[in-house]
């Protein structure tokens, strides 16, 4: 019986996804960390980076309407249903270059925000700002998977990182 479970789960195993996440060396700290590298989403790109202390969503969004942004802009994340919401606020600083981040602790628990966004797929990302509309990112389902698959491979390779 153990033998057809292990030929069961073979075939899983071997579509499942080779993380090829960049290494590098914090130039602070001297610690080694982990990156996504950018990748594409309409109107931005983003780059999930992974330490001994944090997981970073660093965006970067292409839209000239939506450049400035600063510690009081928000990202809502709307999932698949579209009932089931989350938001998240910038942890970075006031920049006019359309940069956000938005970070979790990365602990040997993954938090439940976190662990959302592995295992919901996002329909759309919305970035809220003091100055205008909300910019509306809707994903692809391309996009979806390429998003929960980089950010499961984060979550899964920072935790040698602690």
């Amino acid at each position: 019986m153990k033998y057809l479970f292990v030929l069961l789960l073979f075939p899983l195993q071997m579509m499942a996804q080779d993380c090829k996440l960049k290494k590098g060396i914090d130039p602070i700290s001297s610690k080694p960390t982990l990156s996504t590298g950018f990748f594409e989403l309409p109107d931005a790109k983003l780059s999930v980076d992974a330490s001994n202390k944090e997981i970073d969503f660093f965006f970067v969004v292409k839209n000239p309407a939506f450049k400035c942004l600063d510690e009081n802009t928000a990202v809502t994340v709307i999932f698949e249903g579209g009932k089931l919401k989350a938001e998240y606020k910038n942890n970075g600083s006031l920049n006019c270059d359309g940069i956000l981040h938005i970070t979790f602790k990365n602990s040997v628990y993954t938090p439940s925000p976190l662990q959302r966004l592995v295992s919901k797929k996002i329909i759309t990302i919305r970035f809220h700002s003091e100055t205008g509309k909300p910019l509306n990112m809707d994903l692809t389902p391309e996009q979806q998977l390429t998003f929960m698959d980089l950010v499961n491979c984060i979550i899964k390779e920072s935790k040698p990182l602690l």
